[in-house]
């Protein structure tokens, strides 16, 4: 998941750092006593008058416990979706935990990697797991309720895990992990699930009403970490489909809460209103601090419009983690009182061209090598806004910041990083295309993206690829275009801009929805736009799935990120960085590790 999706196609990224999942239940086991409901959690007391630039990395910015008044988010674009299931930009994971609460969470008041320490949420302990690796065993908090009033059991869980699986209704651009790991990975999905309950996905079991035991195929050291998506928020039944017809009903504002706060206005790509639960207890959910009474979302901004407002202080955060405008970043530097309000994180996200086998030349590897060569780097990089507020150059899928990255180079673009012409026309050769050939690029309407598509056009014209650019809203970027292969291939949609990073601190959270071939079908490319279905990824996968250390898992991921580069179905250009402006009177304000770069929306509060 990366910090945002606005500026040409960012998804889901992670934390910066890698342990075993015997690590994070040790961190989980401490952490439930520490986590902290006040969200004053930091090293140093850091008021209004002590203001400085960066402090948001390291510290929490105006650390306080009071609680009221509205919270002015906004944004230049919409949640991927409201439901959770279907959720995988990093902002709405970040922002769904208003409404919507997993099993397990990141603490929250905790900056740095201090962030990626994993405490019960819905749960009321830390899993236990089998002596075989193979079955886990979670308990629930008794006596939760819904927005609604009615009681959360262990079967609203199964029921929400389940309809992860309808890839084909209401998962469409969501992650896929239980369908991996689970023993039922043929299960359709609830709705068309022939039981009497819809409940009939036999890799999780709810002996009572507040127990799940999930059964996977094989040892799975990261499942603690997939118990941390919103996908395993709680979802009614009788609010998900219509008694009678088994009709679907659950969109917009009849997402039932679990959360602290719930949905009480939402129209798509304008607004968002949250306000608080009356069902939810702070003493239910220690993590969650919930201090403002109403959280407002203005999702339509003009980009720069918002940079502006968030330094006059009328907004107090970019809810998306998109970053200061390039025309906006020298100016704000250059000015002492305007960058002591911003933050420089590095949201360790790889940049990417995502080129679709399916689509004509592109099943060639010479076609898809010869991409690779011809890329300005250094175009693409300043496109998104420089070093400081866009992307370092790099050269390989892994980010600096996910074990077993290296430094190699399999396709370099000349000493000055702006493209080869000559070996891209040698690879156009060998793919039988001398004269080049036509594609079409895709990206996001919004942001930086139709700024990238230009410098990605202008790159190719050099080694004879003609290409036409479209433009799509981003909320509708993934689920619309890059995830049906349908479109991709009738449109002739062969390169996409793209962004990834891990979902959780391991290098398979990074590889895992992208490259594995298994998971894709023919309606659906899921997360792996570029359809990459090599048997040697999918073997590495698996081992590195297995891995017992962290150093295991890293070097199986060099070898992975080798494999993938040698395919050139992903032709990475830059590593994001970020430059995030905060609001005066936003308290509890710091950078999550847990979400690379974004800030920790549910810490947050004002002043007033």
């Amino acid at each position: 998941m990366t910090s945002s999706s606005s500026d040409g196609g960012n998804r889901a990224t992670r934390a910066r750092t890698t342990r075993t999942a015997a690590a994070a239940i040790a961190a989980l086991a401490l952490g439930a006593a520490a986590s902290c409901s006040s969200g004053t959690t930091g090293p140093t007391a850091h008021g209004a008058d002590t203001i400085t630039a960066n402090y948001g990395l390291t510290g929490v910015v105006n650390p306080s416990t009071h609680k009221g008044g509205t919270l002015v988010l906004g944004g230049t674009q919409d949640l991927d979706s409201v439901d959770p299931v279907n959720q995988y930009y990093a902002y709405s994971w970040d922002f769904s935990r208003y409404y919507a609460r997993p099993l397990m969470a990141y603490k929250v008041g905790a900056p740095g990697s201090a962030s990626i320490q994993l405490v019960p949420g819905l749960a009321a302990s830390a899993p236990t797991v089998s002596a075989d690796g193979k079955t886990w065993t979670v308990k629930i908090r008794s006596g939760l309720k819904f927005s609604n009033g009615e009681p959360i059991t262990s079967k609203d869980v199964k029921y929400a895990i389940e309809r992860s699986y309808a890839v084909d209704s209401v998962n469409p651009a969501g992650p896929e992990y239980f369908q991996a790991v689970l023993t039922d990975g043929t299960y359709p999905g609830p709705y068309k699930d022939k039981s009497a309950d819809h409940l009939g996905l036999t890799g999780v079991d709810t002996p009572d009403d507040t127990t799940l035991v999930f059964h996977l195929v094989a040892p799975y050291n990261d499942f603690p970490y997939v118990l941390t998506m919103p996908q395993t928020a709680p979802v009614p039944i009788d609010v998900d489909q219509n008694p009678a017809t088994g009709a679907l009903n659950y969109t917009g504002t009849t997402v039932v809460s679990s959360g602290p706060y719930m949905i009480s206005a939402y129209t798509a790509g304008k607004n968002i209103t949250l306000t608080r639960n009356p069902n939810w207890s702070a003493a239910s959910d220690p993590n969650d601090p919930a201090l403002p009474d109403k959280i407002t979302v203005k999702t339509d901004w003009n980009a720069t419009q918002l940079d502006q407002a968030i330094l006059a202080g009328t907004v107090e955060a970019d809810y998306a983690g998109s970053g200061l405008q390039t025309a906006d970043v020298a100016s704000v530097l250059s000015n002492p009182a305007k960058k002591k309000y911003t933050d420089n994180p590095s949201a360790n996200a790889t940049r990417y061209i995502s080129i679709d086998e399916d689509v004509a030349p592109f099943d060639n590897v010479h076609c898809r090598r010869a991409v690779a060569y011809a890329l300005n780097k250094v175009d693409l990089v300043n496109a998104r806004g420089g070093e400081i507020a866009g992307a370092k150059i790099g050269n390989t899928m892994l980010p600096p910041g996910v074990p077993g990255h290296t430094d190699a180079n399999p396709y370099p673009t000349g000493a000055d990083s702006k493209g080869d012409v000559a070996k891209a026309k040698a690879e156009l050769a060998a793919c039988g295309k001398p004269n080049g050939f036509s594609t079409g690029i895709i990206t996001v309407n919004t942001g930086k993206g139709p700024g990238g598509a230009i410098a990605l056009q202008n790159a190719l014209a050099r080694a004879g690829i003609t290409t036409t650019i479209t433009q799509v809203e981003g909320s509708k970027y993934y689920s619309q275009n890059l995830q049906r292969p349908e479109v991709m291939k009738s449109k002739g949609y062969g390169l996409a801009l793209a962004a990834w990073g891990p979902d959780w601190p391991t290098p398979f959270a990074f590889f895992s929805q992208i490259t594995d071939g298994r998971l894709l079908t023919a309606t659906s490319s899921g997360s792996n736009y570029g359809r990459v279905n090599d048997p040697v990824i999918n073997g590495l996968l698996d081992q590195m799935r297995g891995a017992k250390t962290s150093s295991d898992a890293a070097a199986l991921a060099s070898r992975l990120d080798a494999q993938v580069m040698s395919d050139a179905v992903y032709i990475p250009y830059g590593y994001d960085t970020l430059l995030l402006a905060r609001g005066k009177d936003v308290t509890n304000y710091y950078i999550s590790s847990a979400y690379n770069g974004l800030p920790d929306l549910i810490a947050m509060g004002v002043v007033s």
